[in-house]
Formats: structure tokens, sequence, C-alpha cells
């Protein structure tokens, strides 16, 4: 009796386990907690406030993958080590979150004012920018957790709907912000090619001083293009990025002769009150009406 009692009960805290996960984007570790809740255990590798652009595995963070069910990648090119990542892994599954969102071009898609040459033709890996997009990510994650934990399944379902109703609501009053903004100012100067899903769904135009990633540097020649881009516009106002360099800014507002505005959060590195999708959305939002929508 008692053995069997023993049995029964390490059955029972079998699968009262949290299934594992790790991600390797702060924003697929948001996306794990809002579908998984109590039911998963979410290794954000990256960090709040990491950059996931600079990022690659340390052994620590390899041991960790092992002993998980799932690590979720934001995918599209953004993490160039994965092909590396899952031979090392073997058995574990590694899931890009983003792989079946539609994507953008960069140099292709109207949104792109200017671009510097950096990524021409490049797939923008920065899908998480749209609401729909993060919307439909929130599925791919649902998916993913039933199948591994199909006892989950009615709860991962209704975490994700529960988390598209904030969603659809975060989109209303994200259209109702940015409608404050005069269409001629719709315009994104930004640090580096981040904002191109948010431009297509808001109706904005992009920018961009850098590339895709913004550890890359312009050349004299894209940085003269950029400011003469920005002085056609008529914008009043560039964005500096959280974690990113602010020197080029800094020269294209004052050869442009605007106004530097607060930075963005581009790559899902906000911190504090700021981490998050929604509270990244928020943040950008009001940073963009505030600086644009008043001369």
């Amino acid at each position: 009796m008692l053995s069997w009692l023993v049995s029964w009960c390490g059955v029972a805290l079998a699968a009262a386990a949290p299934l594992q996960v790790c991600a390797l984007h702060p924003l697929m570790a948001d996306l794990a907690h809002q579908v998984g809740g109590d039911r998963v255990r979410v290794f954000d590798l990256v960090g709040e406030g990491g950059n996931p652009h600079r990022f690659e595995p340390r052994p620590a963070d390899l041991k960790q993958m092992q002993s998980s069910a799932l690590v979720l990648a934001a995918g599209k090119n953004l993490e160039p080590y994965l092909d590396r990542l899952r031979s090392t892994l073997g058995g574990v599954t590694i899931i890009e979150v983003g792989r079946t969102i539609p994507s953008l071009t960069v140099g292709k898609d109207a949104v792109y004012t200017c671009c510097p040459s950096h990524g021409t033709g490049s797939l923008d890996p920065h899908w998480w920018h749209g609401i729909d997009n993060t919307r439909r990510a929130a599925r791919v994650v649902e998916q993913a957790f039933a199948e591994k934990d199909p006892a989950g399944k009615d709860i991962y379902a209704a975490n994700a709907a529960a988390y598209g109703q904030r969603l659809d609501a975060l989109k209303k009053w994200t259209r109702a912000e940015l409608g404050k903004i005069p269409r001629d100012q719709r315009k994104l100067v930004t640090a580096h090619n981040a904002f191109a899903y948010f431009a297509k769904e808001f109706g904005f135009d992009v920018i961009a001083v850098a590339g895709l990633n913004k550890e890359q540097n312009t050349t004299p020649q894209e940085q003269a293009k950029t400011i003469e881009s920005v002085k056609q516009s008529g914008v009043r106002a560039v964005f500096p990025e959280k974690g990113a360099g602010t020197k080029s800014v800094q020269a294209i507002a004052s050869a442009a002769s605007v106004r530097l505005a607060s930075p963005l959060i581009s790559d899902g590195n906000g911190s504090g009150q700021n981490a998050g999708f929604e509270a990244m959305i928020r943040h950008n939002v009001n940073t963009i009406t505030a600086a644009l929508a008043t001369p």
C-alpha cells in the first residue's frame, strides 16, 4: 500500500511539473509567460533589457536549453546561430515563432522612404512591432505548448484568447493616439531599420539611419542621404533607440534642424515598467505622439 502511494505521489508530482521553455529573445519570453501562465517555467536567456542582436548562447545557456522541452526563437534570420544550435541540442524542439508571419524586405516595401545599403534585399526580422503579428505569434506559441503538454491545451488556448483580447484593446488605443499626429508627420526617423512592421500597420514611412542591426555603422554618403531625406520630409523629430549609440542620430537632428526625441524601444529590450510587448508598444506610441503630434 505504501509503495503504491509513493508511486502515485511521484506520478502526480511529475504531472504537475511546469513545462520548461527557453527564450532567445525577451519578447519571446514575454509571449511564453502570456500563453503559458503558471503552467510553464520560462528561462529568458537574453534577459530583460538585453540586446538579441548581440546574443550568442553561452555554455550555461546550452545546458539550460538541453534540459528544456522547447526553445523559442524570433526567427527570420535574427538568430544566425540557430543551425549550429540545432545540431548541438539534438532532440530539443526549436520554434521560430515569426517564421510563418508575412515578411517585409528592406529596400522593397513602400514603408521605407530612405534605405541605407545595410540589409537591402534582406528579410526584416523585427516582426514583433506589429500588434497583429504578435497576436498571430501567440497562437504559434499556444500550438507549440499544446503539442508538448496536451493536458494543458485548454489552458493555453484560454490564455492566448485572453491575450488576444488585450492586444485588440491595445491596437484600438494605438490607433487613437497616433491619430493625433498630422498625416504629413507620420514618418519615423530611427537609429536602425526596426520599425517597418509598425509603420506598415499604422500608416507611417520609415527613414532609418542604419541597417537591420543597430551595431552597423553608416557611411558619410549614407548619412548625407538620410539628412537630405529628413529635410525634404518636413518631419519635426528624429528618434534614438534604447541600447543604440546616439551620435549619428544627433548629427542628423542637428544638420536637419529637427528635434531629438526621447528613445524608442526597438528590440524588445525595455526594462522595468517598459519590459514586455504591451509596455513597449505603449512607451513607443506615447514617445512618437509626444514628438510628432504638436509643433
